[in-house]
């Protein structure tokens, strides 16, 4: 079921004058479908007007809200009466094929007002009639009062604001004031007839609502209206108010007895109360007394716990200084730990290397022994050697001598010429093979 906002009404949720109210425009409108006609009803809502127009031969009532078209359609669809899902403003509608449009308090919730009266004009066949109600902008605004503007309303109309925008989309306009006044009602048993007498309010600035029937051509009606409903009987409905008003009165007068009642148990509890405050209050000075007491031991005690505390902490900060000294002290350990440790190493490393230095000392040097041994002798040789080879020497210095006073010789040229004689022209003998 759709909720109930105050703006859209649901039968059997609103209050009866309310919905007569609104169902009222639908039996104005009613007098108006001729047999066979064929009705279009804008807003419709849940459809309980629709459903009142039904008497046409067809009729499509169409509102934007889905769930509304829902329950219209569970609640009054059947034969001829169908609901569509769309904007007032583009329906999906060809034109000219109805012969009665309604929109009863639809236009006021609409940004794109002016949309709905071209596609009501565009909608109606020749001569149809269209009928759209708002209520009116300057009585409607007076009765909110601090309530303030109605947020479900876009754009309220006046009198002539409203005359105007209707008549700029059709040549032919009337428009009704809609009050909601009391009756009185003569009616015999089996009535034949009705004769109606009702004068009614018609200036607009004190209409509760506008009214308008709108067309392309003349022949508007021109009567006044008036509908009774079967629950105007306002002696009635006021007999049954007092009613209900006696029976709430007694209620009250019977919850006033009982509360004076309650009062008097009340304050002899209360006065109960105030003996006993006045016992505790005395129980609570001497409390009082004994909590000063311990409140100053309190503050002896917190003053000593603050001293204890300040010792505490210094003596935090010292262990805190010497751990930090241990720490220092076990990080220089540990360094020369390590240090003694590669200086081990080194050490050892030296060790191995002497060794072995010592026993290849001990290899070399009976080698040394030796060879010095074998270089004093060859020393003996070499100056041997070399005094031999300064004799050959000389001995060569006197040959080459020799030879060239040899080759001086006429006697040898001679012979050289002649081709006899020695050959002086031989390689000079090495003095070194020569004593071989």
């Amino acid at each position: 079921m759709p909720e109930f906002t105050g703006e859209r009404v649901i039968p059997g949720l609103v209050d009866i004058d309310l919905f007569n109210e609104h169902i009222s425009r639908y039996k104005f409108a009613g007098r108006l479908v001729k047999q066979g006609a064929k009705v279009l009803d804008l807003g419709c809502g849940t459809g309980y007007g629709t459903a009142e127009l039904a008497a046409a031969a067809t009729i499509v009532g169409s509102d934007i809200s889905a769930e509304a078209v829902a329950y219209a359609r569970a609640r009054y669809g059947r034969k001829g009466v169908t609901f569509l899902e769309a904007s007032c403003d583009a329906l999906p509608l060809p034109d000219h094929q109805f012969d009665l449009i309604t929109a009863f308090e639809l236009i006021e919730h609409l940004e794109n007002w002016r949309g709905l009266l071209t596609e009501a004009r565009r909608l109606l066949r020749p001569g149809g009639q269209f009928v759209v109600s708002t209520p009116n902008k300057a009585y409607y605004a007076e009765t909110r009062g601090a309530t303030g503007p109605n947020p479900f309303h876009t754009h309220e109309f006046e009198y002539g604001e409203f005359e105007t925008a209707l008549c700029e989309v059709f040549p032919q306009v009337r428009i009704w004031t809609q009050n909601h006044t009391a009756a009185i009602v003569f009616a015999p048993a089996d009535p034949v007839g009705a004769n109606l007498n009702a004068g009614g309010s018609r200036n607009p600035k004190e209409s509760h609502f506008f009214v308008a029937v709108c067309s392309d051509a003349p022949g508007l009606p021109e009567d006044v209206f008036a509908w009774v409903p079967d629950s105007a009987n306002l002696l009635k409905a006021r007999e049954t108010h007092i009613a209900k008003l006696a029976e709430e009165l007694r209620r009250k007068d019977l919850w006033l007895k009982q509360a004076l009642e309650a009062h008097a148990g009340l304050q002899k509890a209360h006065e109960a109360t105030l003996e006993e405050l006045e016992t505790r209050s005395r129980w609570a000075e001497k409390l009082n007394d004994d909590i000063a007491e311990r409140d100053a031991l309190v503050v002896a005690l917190h003053s000593e716990a603050k001293q204890q505390l300040s010792w505490v902490q210094q003596l935090g900060e010292r262990i805190s200084g010497l751990e930090n000294d241990v720490r220092a002290m076990q990080a220089r350990e540990s360094a020369l730990e390590a240090d003694l440790a590669l200086r081990t190493g080194w050490a050892q490393d030296l060790e191995r290397q002497l060794a072995e230095k010592i026993a290849h000392l001990g290899i070399l040097l009976p080698e040394y022994e030796q060879l010095t041994e074998t270089v004093a002798a060859s020393g003996a040789v070499i100056n041997g050697l070399k005094t031999e080879l300064g004799t050959r020497q000389a001995a060569i210095s006197q040959l080459q001598a020799e030879r060239a006073m040899m080759a001086e010789s006429r006697w040898l040229r001679l012979g050289r010429t002649l081709g006899v004689g020695p050959e002086l022209g031989m390689a000079t003998p090495d003095p070194m093979k020569a004593g071989q």
